[in-house]
């Protein structure tokens, strides 16, 4: 067995357990993080890894005092030949949670560290068969990543230095689900990487976050979140979620509802999608009614073929940057420029070659069928309009948060 990886587990298990065991660069960050609390002379730390593997974010630290868990009982084997073995605990970390249960005395002060699973059980493995999540009521959630961060609170935790999915804290519905943890603890430090980093993920990329959390009474808001500054691992560029538009509110995303409009006076339908990593994967525009099209109509055909050129044409090199935001757009843009998109798509869309209602559409539009528009030309148009999408800052500007722990 390796540290850094999880070759033990078939890959259905690596899926089942979230288990992808986290690079060595990873780690150090982690380690970064937490070293000003660990070298505090005035208080006494416990560095605890609850879903611990084969030790990654406890190697180098053995001089202080530690616990790892895990329910992989292989993983724990690998763990009592390199560690103390009355600090290692062969268990279930979302069942039963304590501190009494890793003997941690209560008046210790106790940094969570880790890669725990963020694995959503609703998803459906290549047996056919749901994942489970056998935890605590209390910490329950589909999302087992979430329900660990809930654990952190229960064993109340002084700070919380774990890899998790940015999404947790971007999505507003996400970041109501961390419920007591987000109201009881605030983001200090954080580092933004690709999934890509991790050995034997899948090719849909999205953004994860080294994340640094101390106990605070004030807990954090969303507002907090939208405006906190992210860094950028390896990059010197910083991320703010409020400095990007997204459709939401201006494009619906979803199928109608039951007072909506079912049928499209049109006959065309756009599969519906979550954020844009979903955009890029599902399919775009349908002639056949479907249980996950969104209805379009003549006045929102547009706005549908605006998603069609960004899902084609907006590939930046760091696009798994924006996977779980809703699609970037500028609305401004959108609205000046309805016949650019309109003329790409009815161009370059397979639907639109044989389609009995083109010629309504593009009179309502103002475009001709058979103009000799070059669609070099558009598409050249649309993705130096895209590429103002994207807005950074660099570190060291004003605003940027502190680098060093702040008291709550």
């Amino acid at each position: 067995m390796q540290v850094h990886l999880a070759e033990h587990l078939p890959k259905n298990e690596r899926i089942r357990l979230g288990s992808y065991y986290t690079p060595e660069r990873l780690v150090k960050q982690v380690h970064e993080f937490i070293m000003p609390y660990l070298e505090n002379k005035k208080i006494k730390s416990i560095v605890f890894d609850s879903a611990g593997g084969c030790g990654a974010f406890i190697f180098g630290l053995e001089n202080y005092d530690y616990r790892i868990a895990d329910c992989d009982l292989e993983a724990c084997k690998f763990l009592k030949q390199h560690f103390n073995q009355h600090n290692i605990f062969h268990a279930n970390s979302l069942k039963g949670v304590n501190r009494d249960k890793y003997l941690i005395p209560s008046f210790a002060f106790l940094i969570m560290v880790g890669n725990p699973p963020y694995n959503d059980t609703t998803s459906e493995f290549k047996n056919g068969k749901k994942g489970q999540n056998i935890c605590d009521d209390d910490l329950y959630d589909r999302d087992m990543g979430i329900s660990f961060l809930k654990s952190y609170y229960k064993l109340n935790a002084d700070v919380v230095c774990v890899l998790h999915p940015l999404s947790y804290l971007i999505k507003e519905t996400n970041f109501k689900r961390l419920r007591d943890f987000k109201d009881n603890y605030k983001l200090i430090k954080g580092a933004i990487f690709s999934s890509a980093l991790f050995h034997g993920t899948g090719t849909g990329k999205f953004p994860i976050l080294v994340s640094l959390y101390e106990k605070c009474l004030d807990g954090m808001t969303f507002d907090y979140i939208k405006n906190f500054r992210f860094n950028i691992l390896d990059s010197p560029k910083t991320f703010v979620l409020s400095d990007f538009r997204t459709t939401d509110g201006y494009i619906n995303k979803y199928p109608p509802r039951k007072n909506d409009i079912q049928k499209s006076p049109i006959g065309l339908y756009y599969y519906s999608f979550r954020d844009f990593n979903s955009l890029k994967k599902n399919t775009s525009f349908m002639t056949k009614e479907h249980p996950n099209g969104i209805v379009v109509t003549l006045d929102n055909f547009y706005k549908y073929s605006y998603l069609y050129a960004l899902k084609n044409l907006f590939n930046p090199d760091d696009a798994w940057l924006y996977g779980n935001l809703s699609p970037l757009i500028n609305i401004e843009d959108v609205q000046q420029n309805k016949k650019l998109y309109v003329l790409y798509t009815i161009k370059t869309h397979k639907v639109f070659r044989e389609m009995e209602g083109l010629k309504k559409i593009a009179d309502y539009y103002k475009v001709k069928l058979n103009g000799t528009d070059d669609v070099s030309k558009i598409e050249k148009a649309i993705k130096d309009g895209l590429n103002k999408l994207i807005k950074y800052e660099t570190k060291g500007m004003k605003g940027v948060e502190s680098l060093q722990p702040v008291e709550c």
